[in-house]
């Protein structure tokens, strides 16, 4: 869960719209099980990323 107190509607939508790139990247990979928890440190790392830089 993400929380942040301003109200930056670009940013809010840019910080999801790679989000979901990030998603079905991972969602596409062969290893990737569908249905199972995404547990990749990884993509943990490039949301928050992604959140610093959008929100």
């Amino acid at each position: 869960m993400l929380l942040h107190d301003s109200r930056n509607d670009d940013g809010i939508k840019s910080f999801f719209q790679e989000v979901h790139e990030l998603y079905i990247k991972t969602l596409l990979n062969p290893l990737y099980l569908p249905g199972s928890r995404i547990t990749s440190s990884h993509f943990d790392t490039k949301v928050r990323a992604l959140a610093r830089k959008y929100l």
